[in-house]
């Protein structure tokens, strides 16, 4: 007679090297299995050989070296469009300036300091040097209402200090020194000096907010004499891919990718900006 499992099943645990399963059926009678068979499983775990793991890691090592590059690119280029858009919003605050103050430029003006000293005078776009360890000044400028952020006037990429040596500096951007010029500076450019916007001519074709390299930033003021001179005065910024950034007079903004890494011997870069100069 064949044993009836549907009734209650019971499991006793016993100690392992002697348990035991017992299902009573309903006609008292049990049966026993063997433990050990009844939870015996097999097991099977196979680790890498070293062939395997150093393939695995030529393979990772070959995508690192592969993918790495175009991601640094990446980054850097949206730095790059982070600070065209800087330039942007400064261009904008300018000619909203021009609009609410009877055509009038924002006032870019020398304090007269010589060398690194340098900074703008009191009622510029922006006041004092590039090297200070607090922003006031650029707070204190005349186009601070239109861009009043100061994230606006630094570029990303520039990493340079202030004067202390320990401080990130808050201005990598000046303005070409013919826009708002003092009107009464007397010199062999005075006549490309302009102070209306009602002035300028060739708007698209007139320079104007410039990010400056960190060693010759110093005021708001990017200097450059016209041709036929070959000195340069203040120096473009090459940090952006060996290029650098600018924005123009009737609003748009540019990236301009150098030939040389090294811009002082290249009369070709400086050319370049001569031919964006206001003119006499």
């Amino acid at each position: 007679m064949v044993p009836d499992f549907t009734a209650q099943c019971e499991i006793r645990m016993l100690p392992f090297d002697s348990a035991a399963v017992y299902m009573r059926g309903i006609n008292g009678k049990g049966a026993q299995l063997n433990a050990m068979k009844l939870f015996s499983v097999p097991t099977c775990r196979k680790a890498f050989t070293l062939t395997e793991l150093l393939v695995v890691i030529g393979v990772i090592a070959i995508l690192a070296a592969l993918l790495l590059p175009v991601l640094a690119k990446s980054k850097q280029e949206g730095q790059r469009t982070t600070c065209l858009n800087n330039l942007k919003q400064l261009q904008t605050g300018w000619q909203l300036y021009l609009g609410d103050d009877n055509d009038m430029m924002p006032p870019n003006l020398w304090d007269g300091l010589p060398g690194q000293a340098a900074g703008s005078e009191a009622g510029s776009w922006v006041v004092g040097n590039a090297l200070e360890t607090t922003p006031t000044n650029i707070q204190l400028g005349v186009q601070w209402r239109y861009n009043s952020s100061l994230g606006v006037y630094h570029c990303p990429v520039d990493t340079s200090l202030a004067s202390d040596g320990i401080t990130p500096r808050f201005r990598s951007y000046s303005l070409l020194n013919y826009l708002g010029a003092d009107p009464d500076s007397i010199g062999p450019d005075s006549s490309r000096d302009l102070q209306k916007g009602s002035q300028l001519k060739h708007t698209s074709l007139i320079l104007a907010f410039v990010c400056e390299d960190a060693n010759s930033i110093n005021d708001g003021i990017f200097l450059v004499e016209p041709a036929p001179s070959t000195q340069w005065r203040d120096m473009p910024a090459l940090r952006h891919l060996q290029g650098c950034t600018f924005s123009f007079a009737d609003g748009h903004i540019e990236y301009w990718k150098w030939k040389s890494a090294d811009l002082a011997e290249d009369p070709g870069a400086l050319a370049r900006l001569q031919a964006v100069l206001p003119e006499p």
